[in-house]
Parts: C-alpha cells; structure tokens; sequence
C-alpha cells in the first residue's frame, strides 16, 4: 500500500495517505479545513529518480501532517 502526497486546492495544504489501490484516483478529506477539492502530487522520486518528497517542502507553511 503505497504513500502517496496531495494537496489542498483550497487551503493548499499538503497531507500523505496511505492508499489502497482502488483509491488511487479518490480525492481525500484534507486534514486541514475538511474540504475534498484535493489532488495527488506527482513526487520527485516518481520522475525524477530522487528520494526527495513530491512539490510541497516539508519547510514550507502548508506542511505535512
């Protein structure tokens, strides 16, 4: 069950999930404000051949939870 990073459209918060493969394409309740207008990031290591996180630093203000 792979992690995968979105993000919020409206807060733009960033969260992981924990998804099943049947909810790879789902948008997820952001932890922040509640909303579903959320979706997945690409992450560096998917095509860039990094280890590095997706498009949201882990310092910027939206964060991880």
């Amino acid at each position: 069950m792979p992690i995968y990073e979105f993000k919020c459209d409206d807060c733009d918060h960033c969260f992981e999930k924990l998804c099943f493969a049947s909810e790879q394409e789902a948008h997820f309740e952001c932890p922040n404000c509640g909303s579903e207008n959320t979706h997945k990031l690409m992450s560096c290591a998917s095509f860039m051949g990094g280890s590095k996180g997706g498009f949201c630093s882990p310092n910027s203000s939206s964060g991880f939870s």
